[in-house]
């Protein structure tokens, strides 16, 4: 570690900071500062960095941190700084901010990154840390930055293989680790859909949900994805009496569709855009849309769960 990077300084750094921004003219009302977590982002070079700085500068609205972008740099010496996210907001005057450190440094540093990360965590608050792109279920440089965590938050969609990604997730679960993976998040839309359907009190009678017999999971690509198997193992629990298989359809990587077969007919889910599942069979004949799954409204719901997530612990097995 370079002499000129240290937590002490960094923490004067962020001192100072808030001293300029209360005496920003541009600021009459003053700043509030505003802190629930810490979230620690590693990002894999200068380009994933800046749209790491983005995303947290939309996500801190509702979850206000103390961000560390830690930038991974192939042979870089580690040097620091620290910066403020701010926003005002409707109809106030003042501004409310979170602050940050941007870590730059090798992979082959991050013991030290991680040494240097542990004072900069907001004392008493939780730590999420969330490792974009591939970099962590290949390096094992990461296995130092985990233990920093009381959540871990990776994308199995950035590896290909699903078998390869979720035999890291669990792996990483048998450590003790508590682990999230946005390609779940992904599938909210798709389970509240379902979800609705069996909710529905025409469709309660007869019980559709206890008359299926058979589920089919529709995937795109060569394989199943992560989502695909997550999806169907979500469904084999709530319904355990149906056979499920997969079928290869077209369409882009992912999970397709999901027909369930009864005694009264087939009801079917089809992905036909990117925001948007067509309802058909048993009387319903209509669209639904899916929420929002940029990286930034993922990132909002999975940091309303800091504590674990049981749903997501049986489906991953």
């Amino acid at each position: 570690m370079t002499a000129t990077v240290d937590a002490e300084k960094i923490l004067r750094d962020l001192n100072q900071l808030w001293v300029q921004m209360e005496h920003d003219p541009d600021s009459p009302a003053g700043v509030l500062r505003a802190c629930a977590m810490t979230l620690a982002v590693v990002a894999e070079d200068e380009q994933d960095a800046a749209q790491a700085r983005r995303t947290i500068g939309m996500i801190m609205h509702d979850h206000p941190s103390r961000a560390l972008v830690i930038k991974s740099r192939d042979g870089a010496d580690m040097n620091a700084r620290v910066f403020a996210e701010c926003w005002m907001p409707f109809g106030g005057q003042q501004q409310i901010c979170s602050e940050g450190v941007e870590i730059s440094a090798g992979p082959h540093l991050f013991a030290e990154v991680a040494r240097l990360c542990l004072p900069l965590r907001a004392p008493d608050l939780p730590v999420v840390l969330w490792c974009r792109g591939s970099g962590a279920f290949a390096l094992r440089a990461f296995d130092d930055l985990f233990p920093l965590a009381d959540k871990i938050v990776l994308d199995s969609a950035a590896v290909q293989g699903a078998s390869v990604a979720l035999a890291f997730l669990r792996s990483l679960r048998g450590r003790g680790y508590r682990v999230a993976d946005l390609e779940w998040t992904r599938l909210t839309g798709w389970r509240e859909i379902l979800s609705h359907l069996f909710d529905d009190e025409e469709l309660h009678a007869p019980n559709v949900a206890c008359s299926v017999t058979s589920v089919r999971v529709g995937y795109g690509g060569s394989a199943p994805s992560t989502g695909a198997l997550y999806f169907a193992s979500w469904i084999e629990s709530a319904l355990p009496s149906a056979h499920l298989r997969f079928e290869n359809v077209a369409g882009e990587p992912g999970l397709r569709a999901v027909t369930l077969a009864c005694a009264e007919g087939d009801l079917a889910l089809t992905r036909v855009a990117r925001n948007c599942i067509e309802v058909r069979g048993l009387g319903r004949d209509y669209s639904s849309s899916l929420p929002p799954h940029d990286e930034a409204a993922l990132m909002r719901e999975e940091l309303k769960i800091v504590g674990p997530d049981p749903v997501f612990e049986r489906v991953l097995g």
